[in-house]
């Protein structure tokens, strides 16, 4: 009886001491899952505007990897956050999705400019506050060298390259066949289309095709699938490339393919008309057409042509997909900035800051609309609203944060507005000399303390799993 008892003991020892290493290998292995899957950075404290209709600010958001995680308020936000994860404290300023810049030269064309070298340039689209581009004439040479800055992981910014098919009256073959419509060689670069120029500027008014040969080349891209870029200024060469795509596409919804034509200087009322039946992407540029601009091009003459000119309200009224840019450095190599961008589709006024024309200020844009030309609607140009161009979880978390909101500020003040950080996939790729955001985080047994910018946070441990917040008073 007595050993009974004893090996009854014995094994209910066992059983406590299998159960309790149980237990404790489950907790922690709960805990490590629940670490393991912690944000690796939230980013608190501010006016984080999503380009989303609902919900149109939230006041956090969270990270891990390349992508957004998940965005709310900010006690529930920052309730996710782990012993590794980073604390981002924006100390009240605003966060936007990174700006897309739907037509530039930036890196191709980096000598007009004296920059010698495409870290150089990348550097300054960074600090400018765009972190995707796209490269309108991207031939061979400078194809390889963004495959070469891509795979030594110095590109930092998302480049979209379109495929050049002729330049003025010279024709480059179908060079272009070697790669395939959309081809991504990684997330910071892909393809995404090819370029036809139709005309040169209005000071020759020359075409370079007539409709026979143009119809030829964009129905032989066209069915192999890409997309195309038509650079067409004057509105009787616009006339050609709508006669063209209407016959391409024939009678198919352009939102499959969303051929886009590029600058639209000129343009007729029928001309917009017929591009919203047939949805048509407008790409134009919004640093153009605004007193000083004229006055530094020579365009005096420009005046009689005026009731055509840079109707770019016009177009988005009409509810037409449009693309707002900057043509960098073709647009006199002065406006690179975001913020001065913005500023110009708003009010027209440029760097010299020439009072608008009449007409000129006829054809301004709402800061609303601008911005969504410049995130949203740009990802819709490149097909890729799915996965940037607004905040929203499970898209790539590219990011700027500005000194102030453009939504709420005077509109005079607009070209102010400071570019502070500049993040890619998560990565804070830029920030402004002397702005501090990373807080620093103190992990103890039972809380965590959060000191940032503009705020002492305290998470009280509720368990081994989550912290709460406990107390928030000025730092």
């Amino acid at each position: 009886m007595k050993r009974r008892r004893e090996l009854l003991v014995t094994t209910l020892v066992v059983l406590a001491a299998l159960l309790a290493s149980l237990l404790l290998f489950v907790s922690q292995g709960f805990w490590n899952q629940q670490t393991n899957d912690a944000p690796d950075t939230i980013i608190h404290n501010g006016e984080i505007i999503t380009m989303e209709q609902s919900p149109a600010q939230v006041q956090a958001l969270a990270i891990r990897g390349e992508s957004i995680l998940a965005i709310g308020d900010e006690s529930d936000i920052l309730a996710m956050g782990g012993p590794s994860t980073h604390f981002i404290d924006l100390g009240g300023r605003t966060l936007l999705p990174g700006f897309i810049d739907s037509h530039s030269h930036h890196i191709g064309d980096r000598n007009y400019v004296n920059q010698s070298t495409p870290e150089e340039a990348i550097e300054s689209v960074l600090s400018s506050g765009w972190t995707s581009i796209s490269e309108l004439f991207v031939n061979q040479d400078r194809l390889d060298e963004l495959r070469t800055l891509d795979e030594e992981e110095n590109l930092r910014i998302r480049v979209n390259a379109y495929l050049p098919l002729s330049w003025q009256f010279e024709r480059f073959g179908d060079w272009y066949e070697a790669y395939q419509p959309g081809q991504e060689f990684s997330s910071k670069l892909r393809i995404a289309g090819v370029k036809i120029f139709m005309d040169s500027w209005f000071t020759d008014w020359l075409h370079y095709f007539d409709q026979i040969e143009l119809e030829s080349l964009v129905q032989e891209a066209h069915d192999a699938g890409y997309q195309i870029a038509i650079h067409s200024v004057v509105e009787n060469a616009t006339d050609i490339v709508l006669d063209t795509l209407e016959a391409v596409l024939g009678g198919e919804s352009n939102q499959l393919y969303r051929h886009r034509i590029e600058h639209l200087v000129l343009l007729r009322d029928d001309q917009i008309d017929r591009m919203g039946s047939l949805g048509i992407i407008a790409s134009f540029q919004l640093p153009w057409f605004n007193s000083d601009w004229i006055e530094a091009q020579s365009f005096p003459y420009l005046q009689d042509y005026s009731h055509l000119a840079g109707r770019w309200r016009d177009i988005v009224q009409a509810g037409i997909p449009s693309l707002g840019s900057t043509d960098f450095p073709w647009n006199l190599g002065e406006v690179r900035s975001a913020m001065r961008t913005l500023s110009m589709a708003v009010t027209r006024i440029g760097l010299q800051e020439l009072t608008p024309l009449d007409w000129m200020l006829n054809q301004t844009l709402s800061v609303e609309q601008a911005l969504r030309i410049m995130t949203i609607d740009a990802a819709y140009g490149t097909f890729q609203e799915d996965v940037k161009g607004s905040i929203r979880v499970g898209k790539l978390a590219d990011f700027v944060v500005l000194s102030d909101n453009p939504l709420t500020v005077p509109e005079s003040s607009l070209a102010n507005i400071e570019v502070l950080m500049t993040i890619v996939g998560g990565v804070a790729e830029y920030t402004a000399p002397g702005q501090q955001f990373l807080s620093t985080v103190y992990v103890g047994a039972s809380s965590q303390t959060v000191v940032g910018s503009g705020q002492i946070i305290k998470m009280e441990m509720v368990d081994r799993t989550r912290f709460e917040l406990a107390t928030t008073w000025t730092g």
